[in-house]
């Protein structure tokens, strides 16, 4: 894994190297899993104690590392755009616009739906009691992630924004400090949110913070970010010499593995939450970065290159979004109706059952998806075509890797 991760130019002639500017489909693969890994979490119900439930809930307890994949592929993705977008005419004012076209839409069709409709019919349908107006200003700001450190239980509907939330707060600072900053400095802003949000865990974990504090603050999960960005930097360097200039990445992954082992290794209890809470989530992203990298650097036609180009990961990356807003409320609607919970035992297990939730849940989730992108997201999207990057820089490639595994070449 580290090897290639530290040598990408012994791989630089073995193959035509891919091009890392523009839209790059396979990472929407990538997204593909991120938002499958968070569905399979959210909708995994069973009471199965025989070897294959047991499987299964293990299985499932990884997919809240999903949402770090999220945030590693959006550092990764939007300081490449920043990075490559640097100095040009409205690099602000266009970025922001995409953005807005992107995100807002849809959250705030949420929000409005959760605060303006579903409070008043709450009684008459017998909806979920949390569904109230409470915190609304906080949801309207992307500031619910601080909001839900004093509040006993999330909004039914929106308990998953947290992190659309840090997203947002990113996205509001990082296009200023990569205009600020030079190359170098660029490195070391990534290094140096890293190093924070690592100390701000271990120092709120020593001060006996709550475990939500270290989940969701901003500054506790701003790592996976920077990691990203990180390793988009890295891929542009200014001498084209990408990652080769950079020795020391070859030791992150190692590092990271053990940390990662015993994350699975531990039962759930106090010694397992403080690994997750102080390098845990940074050992996480590391290892997702360098999938990331692998996936962009994955020859076509390789193994690694045809998994995430597969048609179940490209067209639930492609509508990801929607499909991370709508699926937790989508669960709680199941688990109150048709696929009702506890999940109906058969044959003395509720295995089979728990399988038929995970595809109608899934499928559901896609289709409600669909159904937004044709009929409200795309035409926002068509939107973006009035704010282009107004230069295009020369192609930036990433030296394609090579290995007898098989797994990238």
């Amino acid at each position: 894994m580290s090897s290639h991760l530290a040598r990408p130019d012994a791989a630089a002639s073995a193959a035509p190297a891919p091009r890392l500017h523009g839209h790059l489909p396979v990472l929407d693969g990538v997204r593909g899993l991120a938002v499958l890994l968070v569905v399979f979490f959210h909708t995994t119900h069973l009471s199965d104690q025989s070897v294959a439930g047991k499987a299964t809930w293990w299985l499932a307890g990884a997919g809240w590392t999903g949402v770090d994949l999220f945030f590693v592929l959006s550092g990764f993705l939007i300081t490449g755009i920043l990075w490559e977008a640097k100095g040009q005419t409205y690099y602000f004012r266009n970025f922001y616009a995409r953005r807005v076209l992107r995100i807002f839409p849809l959250y705030y069709a949420a929000l409005a739906v959760s605060f303006l409709v579903l409070p008043s019919l709450a009684g008459r349908l017998n909806l979920d009691e949390r569904i109230t107006t409470d915190g609304a200003v906080w949801y309207l700001l992307y500031l619910s992630n601080f909001y839900q450190l004093w509040v006993d239980t999330t909004h039914p509907i929106l308990g998953v924004v947290w992190s659309l939330a840090i997203e947002e707060q990113f996205y509001i600072v990082w296009p200023f400090l990569i205009a600020a900053v030079s190359y170098k400095g660029a490195i070391r802003l990534c290094l140096g949110t890293i190093a924070l949000a690592v100390a701000v865990r271990v120092g709120l974990t020593l001060a006996g913070a709550s475990e939500e504090s270290t989940y969701v603050v901003t500054f506790c999960r701003v790592d996976s970010l920077a990691l990203g960005a990180l390793l988009s930097l890295a891929l542009r360097h200014p001498e084209g010499k990408g990652l080769s200039a950079f020795p020391w990445m070859r030791w992150a992954p190692w590092l990271a593995l053990p940390v990662v082992a015993a994350m699975i290794a531990l039962p759930m209890g106090p010694a397992f939450k403080t690994v997750v809470r102080t390098g845990g989530y940074t050992a996480v992203g590391i290892l997702y970065t360098v999938l990331v990298y692998r996936v962009v650097a994955a020859k076509p036609g390789s193994v690694l290159n045809r998994v995430f180009s597969n048609r179940v990961f490209l067209t639930y990356g492609k509508y990801s979004y929607a499909i991370y807003l709508v699926h937790s409320p989508l669960d709680a609607i199941l688990r109150r109706t048709v696929l009702k919970t506890p999940l109906q035992q058969v044959a003395g297990s509720d295995f089979p059952m728990q399988l038929v939730f995970y595809v109608v849940a899934a499928v559901l989730s896609w289709g409600i998806a669909l159904v937004s992108w044709n009929l409200f997201e795309k035409h926002f999207l068509k939107l973006k075509d009035y704010f282009p990057y107004s230069e295009r820089p020369a192609p930036v490639t990433v030296p394609a890797s090579t290995g007898s595994s098989g797994a990238a070449s």
